[in-house]
């Protein structure tokens, strides 16, 4: 008798426990929810939609448009910005006092020379005045031939004065 087994016949398919409790969840949930949720599309709805958007967009051709940069808020800016600027450079240059006695003079011959500034003996005649000009003196010497002849043999080479 221990060899027979209670067997009553009744097997339960591959698979069926494995995902049994996703299926009873689907179905309890069908059962749950209405069959319909009662919104529904009038008839011929999406045959007229379009005319009928087309026509509201003709109506309203011209938005309302609001400016970000209006003239008034750019005013402000620029009565802000032009304050500061003048604030500052108030503030920033009021301690230094600059004198004649202050200013290098070889530094400003070196910044002419190295041409920071054009200019030329015109320029510097057109500021002068008849009584100034009177009062310049011009070396009036005369370069002897002695002198001139020594002085090229000591700074010109020979090669340099026969190309010239």
């Amino acid at each position: 008798m221990k060899d027979k087994k209670n067997i009553s016949g009744l097997n339960a398919p591959e698979g069926y426990f494995e995902n049994f409790e996703d299926r009873m969840m689907l179905k309890v949930m069908e059962d749950s929810l209405p069959a319909s949720n009662g919104l529904k599309v009038p008839e011929g709805y999406f045959d007229s939609v379009e005319d009928k958007v087309l026509n509201s967009l003709a109506e309203n051709e011209d938005p309302k448009v609001i400016s970000l940069f209006s003239r008034r808020n750019f005013l402000y800016a620029a009565g802000i910005a032009a304050s500061l600027v003048l604030i500052i450079s108030l503030w920033g240059g009021a301690g230094e006092d600059i004198n004649l006695t202050d200013i290098n003079v070889n530094e400003v011959e070196a910044f002419i020379d190295e041409g920071g500034l054009e200019i030329n003996t015109y320029d510097v005649l057109a500021l002068l005045e008849e009584e100034d000009l009177s009062e310049i003196t011009l070396p009036m010497e005369e370069i002897s031939e002695e002198n001139l002849e020594k002085y090229l043999l000591d700074n010109f080479d020979e090669n340099s004065l026969l190309v010239e």
